[in-house]
Order: C-alpha cells, then sequence, then structure tokens
C-alpha cells in the first residue's frame, strides 16, 4: 500500500511521517488482520474436513464390501493331479457354490468339424454347376456363371447377423493349378457341422458328399466330435469343452484326453478374500480412530483444526457404539462382530483375529454373511420385501391390507365372434388415462374375435398403451398391464348402434385400484400393488409388494440390519451429497468468502486514507517549507551588509 505522491519525509518538518502514517493505517487495519487469522483457522479446518471426508469415504468402501457380500460369496476351486503327466481341466466357480469335490477323467475331447473339397484349377472360374446346399441348415444358392470364390463368399455370408450358421468357408491353394474350398466348424461337436444338397449336385460335384449324402473319408481333415468324460465314474457327454451344466456352480474346461488320467478337483468358498475385506475394514476404521483421537486432543497449549467439533464428536460415538451392538435375529453366541474376529482397543481402535475368523468362516459362513449384511425376509401368500429406503430400524414388521389392488378390465358380454359394423364404420380408441397414449384400430364387418384381439394388441403395443387383450371364454378381455390406478384406460368408440355384433354399446371406463393398509400398525401409501411405509412414521422407506388377494393381516416382513450395513447408514449421513460434511464445508466456504470481501473492502478503504494522510502532511511540509523560506528573507533584511558606507 504506497501512496502515489512522492516527497522527502521531514526535510522541512524534522520527523519522519511516512512512518507516523504507516503506524496509524497498521491501527486502523487491526480487524482486518484479526478477520485474515479467521479465514486461516477456516482454510485449516476445511483441510482437516476434506482428509475426514476421505477416511470416512474409506471406511464406507470396505464396510459396502461386507455388506453386499461379495467378500464372503468369494469360491476357488484347485486341481491336483491323481493319475496322468497333466491336469486334464481348468476350473472356475461362481460366487456361493457348495463345496465339494469330484474326480475327473477324459475319453476324449470335443472337436470342430473340418472339411476339404476337391481342387479345382481356378477358383475364380465358372465352376458349371448350379443349385442349392444347405450348411447347419441355412440355403446356399449357386447359380450359372459362380466360381469357387463366389460360392466361399456365398456360404460366409451366411455366417452373420442374428442366426449365423457358425461354419466359414475359406480355399487353400496347394499349387498354382489346385484350389480347395474349406469348410471350418466354429463351435465344436459332432453336430457343429452338417451339409446337405437339396438341389443339384454342387457338393457332391465337389467331393465333400459322395452319391449317398455321406461326407466320404477323403474330405474330412478333422471329425466333429462330442466332449466325452467321466465325473466320479459317471460316463457324460457335451458338445463343448467348457462345461457349465455338470455341477451348479462349477465350470470345468477340459484341455486334455490322456488315456489312463485323472483328475481330483475341489471347489469351495475362498475365506482369503473375506479376511482380506476384514483387514481393509480393520485398517480404515484405525485410520479413521487415530484421526478422531488427534483432533480430540489438546496440547501445547495448542488444539487440533477441528477439536470438540460436532462432526466427530457424534461419530466418535456412534461407530463403536454399532460395534458392540448386538444384529437383530442373530444368534446369541455369534449377535456381534466379535464373533468374526474384530474387538475393540482401549484406544478406540479395532483388532482382527484372522484365527477366530477362519474358524467362523468354515463353522459359520451363512451367518457371518448375516452379521455384516442387511437381510430381508417376508412371510405370507404374495407378500414380498420389496426395499429398504430411509433407513428403517430392524425389526418384523406386521403388513396388513385394509384394500387389495385390482387391475383395471374391461370384458364383452354376449359377444357373438363375429363383428358387424352396420352401415357406419366403426373404431374403437384405447387411451391410458394416467399417460394420455392412445391407440386407435378400426373395426369392419366379418372380423373374428381373434382377428379382433390381434389388431388391438398390435396397434397399442406400437404406441406403448401398457394393455394385454385376450379371448377369454368367447369374449374379449382389455386389461391394464399395471395393477393399481396407474392402469386405468378408456375404450371410445365411433359408429357404435348401427351393427348387430358390435362389442360394446358405450364408451367404457375401467379402472384399478391401488393398494391400502398398513406397515406395523403405521400408516403407509400403496400405489397398485406396492404399499410403502408414509415420511415421519418408523416405517418411513420400507415397502412391501402384494400380489395376492385376501385383506386383513397378510404377513410379516423382517429386517436385520447387520454391522457393515449399519456403519453404511452412519456414514452416508456424512457422505451423501447434501449430508453433514457438505453442509459444513458450504458454510466454511461462504464464511471465507464473506471475510474476503470484508478484508478487502477494509484496505480499499485504508488505500484511500492514506493517500489522504500523505497529502495532508505533504501540504504541511509545503507550508512549513515556505515558512522557512519567508523567515531566512526576513532575517537576512534586517541584518547589516559589510560593505556599508
Amino acid at each position: 500500500m504506497t501512496a502515489p505522491l512522492v516527497s522527502f519525509a521531514g526535510l522541512a518538518s524534522g520527523f519522519n511521517y511516512r512512518d507516523l502514517v504507516d503506524a496509524i493505517i497498521a491501527q486502523e487495519r487491526v480487524p482486518a488482520t484479526r478477520l485474515e487469522a479467521e479465514q486461516a483457522a477456516i482454510s485449516a479446518r476445511r483441510s482437516a474436513l476434506d482428509t475426514y471426508r476421505g477416511l470416512l469415504a474409506a471406511v464406507k468402501g470396505a464396510a459396502t464390501t461386507l455388506r453386499d457380500g461379495t467378500a464372503f460369496d468369494a469360491t476357488t476351486a484347485t486341481t491336483t493331479i491323481t493319475s496322468g503327466t497333466r491336469a486334464l481341466a481348468t476350473v472356475s466357480t461362481a460366487p456361493g457354490v457348495t463345496p465339494g469335490s469330484v474326480s475327473l477323467s477324459v475319453d476324449q475331447l470335443a472337436r470342430a468339424a473340418k472339411y476339404v473339397a476337391t481342387g479345382v484349377a481356378d477358383a475364380s472360374a465358372d465352376l458349371a454347376s448350379v443349385g442349392t446346399f444347405t450348411i447347419n441348415g441355412q440355403a446356399v444358392d449357386v447359380t450359372a456363371g459362380m466360381s469357387l470364390a463366389d460360392v466361399r463368399d456365398a456360404i460366409n455370408a451366411k455366417n452373420t447377423g442374428s442366426t449365423p450358421t457358425g461354419v466359414t468357408a475359406s480355399i487353400l491353394s496347394v499349387t498354382p493349378t489346385e484350389q480347395r474350398l474349406v469348410l471350418s466348424s466354429t463351435t465344436t461337436g459332432a453336430a457343429g457341422l452338417t451339409i446337405a444338397d437339396t438341389a443339384g449336385t454342387v457338393l457332391q460335384s465337389l467331393g465333400l458328399l459322395d452319391g449317398g449324402g455321406v461326407v466320404p473319408p477323403a474330405a474330412v481333415l478333422q471329425e466333429g466330435a462330442d466332449a466325452i468324460f467321466r465325473l466320479d465314474g459317471i460316463l457324460l457327454t457335451r458338445s463343448s469343452n467348457v462345461v457349465s451344466d455338470a455341477i451348479e456352480g462349477v465350470t470345468i474346461t477340459l484341455t486334455s484326453d490322456e488315456a489312463g488320467a485323472e483328475t481330483a478337483i475341489t471347489f469351495g468358498r475362498f475365506a482369503d478374500t473375506a479376511k482380506t475385506a476384514l483387514r481393509e475394514f480393520t485398517e480404515a476404521y484405525n485410520r479413521l480412530a487415530t484421526f478422531l483421537r488427534e483432533q480430540g486432543t489438546a496440547g501445547g497449549g495448542a488444539r487440533p483444526a477441528l477439536y470438540n467439533d460436532s462432526l466427530l464428536r457424534g461419530l466418535r460415538r456412534d461407530l463403536p457404539n454399532e460395534l458392540l451392538r448386538s444384529v437383530f435375529g442373530a444368534p446369541a453366541d455369534f449377535s456381534t462382530v466379535s464373533g468374526a474376529g474384530l474387538s475393540l482397543t482401549r484406544d478406540g481402535t479395532l483388532l482382527f483375529d484372522a484365527a477366530l475368523f477362519d474358524t467362523a468362516y468354515q463353522a459359520r459362513q451363512a451367518e457371518l454373511r448375516s452379521l455384516f449384511g442387511e437381510t430381508r425376509t417376508a412371510s405370507g401368500v404374495g407378500v414380498e420385501f420389496a426395499s429398504a429406503g430411509g433407513n428403517p430400524a430392524s425389526g418384523t414388521y406386521a403388513v396388513e391390507v385394509l384394500g387389495a389392488p385390482t387391475r383395471a378390465t374391461a370384458t364383452t358380454t354376449g359377444f357373438g365372434g363375429t363383428y358387424d359394423a352396420g352401415a357406419t364404420p366403426d373404431a374403437i380408441t384405447i387411451r391410458n388415462t394416467a399417460s394420455g397414449v392412445s391407440a386407435t384400430v378400426a373395426l369392419t364387418t366379418g372380423q373374428t374375435i381373434g382377428e379382433i384381439r390381434d389388431a388391438i394388441a398390435a396397434a397399442t403395443a406400437s404406441v406403448g398403451v401398457a394393455v394385454s387383450v385376450n379371448v377369454v371364454g368367447g369374449e374379449l378381455e382389455i386389461s391394464a398391464d399395471d395393477v393399481g390406478s396407474n392402469g386405468n384406460f378408456t375404450l371410445e368408440f365411433t359408429g357404435l348402434g348401427d351393427g348387430t355384433g358390435e362389442l360394446w354399446s358405450s364408451d367404457v371406463t375401467a379402472t384399478g385400484a391401488d393398494i391400502t393398509g398398513t406397515i406395523g400398525g403405521q400408516a403407509a401409501t400403496g400405489t397398485g400393488d406396492l404399499l410403502v411405509g408414509t415420511a415421519g412414521t418408523n416405517v418411513a422407506g420400507l415397502s412391501v409388494r402384494y400380489t395376492g388377494g385376501a385383506t386383513g393381516a397378510v404377513g410379516d416382513i423382517t429386517l436385520a440390519v447387520g454391522t457393515g450395513a449399519a456403519v453404511e447408514r452412519i456414514l452416508d449421513r456424512y457422505l451423501d451429497t447434501g449430508g453433514s460434511l457438505d453442509s459444513r464445508l458450504s458454510q466454511l466456504d461462504l464464511r471465507s468468502q464473506r471475510i474476503t470481501e470484508r478484508v478487502n473492502a477494509v484496505d480499499t478503504r485504508l488505500e484511500r486514507r492514506r493517500a489522504t494522510l500523505l497529502a495532508q502532511f505533504l501540504r504541511m511540509e509545503t507550508s512549513i517549507a515556505r515558512l522557512q523560506s519567508v523567515s531566512q528573507s526576513f532575517l537576512s533584511a534586517l541584518t547589516p551588509s559589510n560593505g556599508g558606507a
């Protein structure tokens, strides 16, 4: 902050007025200095909150892996050579496979067929053969003037689109004067390549078939074959070497058919994945716990950036409580995470006992999964637990249906089976009440009920009117696809009244009813067949789908929130968009912005103040200098001159 004035302070007055101005400005800037100190503290808090967010996100990510069950569903398989020189297969497993073992021997691997034709001198010359043949059931036409290359291209053209033949054709150049067509199946198995002449003898002329329609040995480069193998001595055959339907959840890829060889296959749960997930949760939790402890400890006269912050106090209480909480519905001896090998220490960090976890994983894997996950079950005919949004508490909630959901339906009565429009043309418009989308179909004399059904079904499907059209007991029935009021529709007619065989005598309004009822004795809102707990109640967010027809007490839903799911819920309050952290950071950013604006305003004012003070002192110096000059002249005039008479 320098003044736009140039002067030499103090030459006339004898004191340095610039230092005086600096002191005045510094004193008047004290409030701005305090604001800058506050802004520095805000910056430190914001940086600490960003660190806090990262630590929370790491714990949540680890908790999610435990909650969704992927860590506990991991499986593995091993192969062991019992006899022979190599393993006969590789094996993979799906999540949750039932542990087991099996002995494998392979009599024959599946092979893909490959046929070769007799040679022609020039692949681009006219074959002089016409006709039609099939490859895996698809017809290939050979017309006059086509060459061997043209036949190859015609075959390959059939191996495209939604129904490819699974056969490719190529031309092998044996010598410059011997070109041979090669057919290769892209799939293994005895039925991977079938060919037949259906008109003419094109394949026979190429040596791919004999006079009896059989592929001759000379044309076989490799015969297609099914895999033949044995599991625990039981003979099985498959068209592919990849076998995924013999043992549920186990895919066996056959790789060798060594005679006399046998391979043992063992498959089951893979504890290492779950153990790694528990370790990652422990490490993430401990990093967070250490941060919380450090931020809550003042020392050396200084306080951490988030000391005594409510965002930390609540979590410091809630997370340990959650780890000590018993999971609803769990066995008494396995209701807390201690059963999985997790325990809290005196300093608030976690310890993970891998040996205890291994024991639990092998003996109580299903209970272990429930200990960390979120379990939803339902009882009662037609009762389905749909969702559990809104973080409802664990418990069993009774479902009472006061009014069962119904579907909008319109059915003819006494229709004779053949339409008579009369003198004026008839039409029907089906309109969805909620969306307003409609479809119009002309009804003409002579149409059968089946033709009317098909015409209405095609028209409504083309524009998205969600109805089903059926013939039931000789009558036309139109019903909404959606249950409840969202499926309401109208039937609007033109030309009615002058025919003897019309569908309805007037326009029709078809309505369905939304479900009504309660969950856990609390108010719930019905939409179609879905009943949702009302906001503000302890069942808010619980959703039940009911497809039954009875009313009254129809069943129960049970929610058990495991530790992983509960930790997720707690952290969501902080991490969700618009949650606690977002709100706090927004407040800090707003405060920082306002401080910046106030400091800038003070500095702008003080710049003007400095310029004014310097200008005033400069005028003072000028006046003093002028007075000094006048005084000097006056004194000089009073002093007698040495050159006098």
